[in-house]
């Protein structure tokens, strides 16, 4: 299965992209930029041999002007292309509440893009999937564009006031959960439709007093908060996304006596599971990421390197860690990571998952940091 996706760069195009990389089926993946639709000819090569084409692109803040056509014309470009080259895929367009509810120029030119593309799929007999996505929250989003709780998340971390309205309310909805319906829905045997996404609903105040006492467990107290509800633990995989790498890893308190020593490592609301491992020098552990699973790393004896790198991404963030003053790394999501052993001696490692291993979903998707 060959995917393209425009507006791939964007937040939801790379989270799509995460997923992808997880798909067993899917030979290739093909990104189309500003770059690709600013040419005709790039475009046309573009939607070659294409099965699906998720449509993502488009504008989202700008003048009204723009957010008409920034949303209409790309998808015209689409069409013209298709119509060119004459391939037929599936195309599962992104949209928006804003589109349902007819809600400015956004809206309207939301709204206007899939009735292009449904226009199209009616003519020459492809699957058109319109997908009318409410409020979308996850990691690395980008604070005062993407969305609100991208902002909320930011301000929270950096230590800023928020500016609330107290009577808002917003329909939430996880990206790696919105990712996942987008390639169900292309995917599955239905024709040409309309989905409306349903999200959580939630007032503003409740969703920033959430993440206040997610940031207060976590941050202030240092305990890892109760996440066996996969809507908080996806607010707290978002709000710990904006954490600068330089404040990941963390010491504890070391009590020596004349039994020995002995150092708290996990308090954790949810439980979770715990195991210890002894790795031998120059021998490294991981070269995996996970999408939803929160791990903590937690070195008690001998020396170690973590290596942690957001997919996508060639930047290699490197943690040493040594036994002698315990220390720790909780590792983000989307993110590939490893540890070495880079002592002379048994490295001995405790690792904490905030859930019990499952080898029918392990969520575990092999990838070097390297």
């Amino acid at each position: 299965m060959k995917v393209g996706i425009t507006g791939g760069n964007g937040f939801i195009g790379w989270h799509l992209q995460c997923f992808l990389q997880t798909i067993g089926d899917v030979s290739e993946v093909i990104i189309a930029d500003r770059a690709i639709f600013s040419e005709k000819d790039t475009l046309v090569e573009f939607v070659n041999g294409l099965d699906i084409i998720v449509h993502l692109a488009g504008v989202n803040r700008a003048k009204d002007k723009e957010l008409l056509s920034g949303n209409i014309n790309p998808a015209l470009d689409l069409v013209e292309a298709l119509n060119a080259h004459g391939n037929k895929p599936c195309i599962v367009y992104a949209s928006s509440t804003y589109a349902e509810l007819k809600k400015g120029a956004y809206g309207s030119g939301k709204e206007e893009a899939g009735l292009i593309l449904k226009k199209w799929g009616d003519k020459v007999g492809a699957k058109i999937v319109n997908l009318i996505i409410p409020h979308v929250f996850g990691e690395y989003s980008r604070p005062f564009y993407n969305s609100a709780m991208a902002t909320f998340c930011y301000q929270i971390i950096k230590g800023e006031d928020l500016n609330i309205d107290p009577e808002g309310f917003l329909e939430l909805i996880h990206v790696q959960d919105l990712v996942e319906i987008i390639l169900q829905a292309a995917g599955d045997k239905n024709g040409s439709r309309s989905i409306r996404v349903d999200g959580r609903k939630i007032s503003v105040t409740e969703v920033v007093s959430l993440l206040n006492k997610l940031h207060e467990e976590y941050v202030v107290h240092n305990r890892l908060p109760d996440l066996s509800d996969n809507f908080v633990r996806n607010l707290f995989n978002s709000l710990r996304s904006f954490i600068v790498n330089d404040n990941r890893i963390k010491f504890s308190h070391k009590i020596t006596d004349e039994r020995g020593w002995l150092v708290e490592t996990v308090k954790a609301g949810s439980g979770g599971q715990c195991f210890v491992s002894t790795t031998k020098p120059e021998v490294t552990r991981g070269n995996h990421f996970h999408r939803r699973k929160i791990e903590r790393f937690f070195v008690l004896q001998g020396k170690a390197e973590i290596k942690i790198r957001k997919l996508f991404t060639n930047d290699v963030i490197v943690f040493n860690l040594d036994g002698s003053s315990p220390s720790f790394v909780d590792i983000p999501t989307l993110c590939t990571h490893n540890i070495t052993n880079i002592g002379d001696n048994d490295l001995i490692t405790l690792f904490w998952a905030d859930e019990f291993f499952d080898s029918e979903n392990p969520d575990t998707y092999f990838e070097n940091v390297v």
